[in-house]
């Protein structure tokens, strides 16, 4: 009975000793990411920081003639009623990329009748009239 005792002790023991190894990345008291960003971010230079801040930012703005193009299909999405912009966004996500890609110039190059035949081509190319 001893035996067994000292078995299961040394074990634990050995258990214990191999599922703590890097536990400090899953125990809750730890630093968390953020605290990892700000570090670094306080090693880099005041010229680095400006920097980075300069490349996030031109990384986020566009280009006026892209800018222009997505503010039009921005306007066009949200003059459609809800029903219809939750069906494009479910065969939006549906679609592949090269499908996206031409739809979109399909779109540009369409009047205004043209586009709700073309989006209603695609609603019902993906989602079954059982979906709607």
């Amino acid at each position: 009975m001893a035996a067994k005792r000292l078995a299961f002790a040394f074990c634990a023991l050995g258990f214990l000793q191999t599922s703590f190894a890097g536990f400090e990345r899953f125990w809750i008291f730890s630093k968390d990411a953020d605290t990892k960003i700000v570090e670094s971010w306080e090693t880099l230079s005041d010229e680095e920081q400006l920097a980075l801040i300069k490349r996030y930012q031109n990384l986020k703005e566009l280009p006026s003639d892209k800018s222009a193009s997505l503010q039009q299909r921005m306007d066009w999405f949200i003059q459609l009623p809800d029903a219809e912009k939750q069906k494009m966004r479910e065969t939006w996500q549906k679609m592949s990329t090269q499908e996206r890609k031409e739809l979109g110039q399909r779109m540009q190059k369409a009047t205004p009748e043209e586009r709700v035949l073309i989006r209603e081509e695609y609603i019902n190319k993906y989602i079954t009239p059982t979906e709607y």
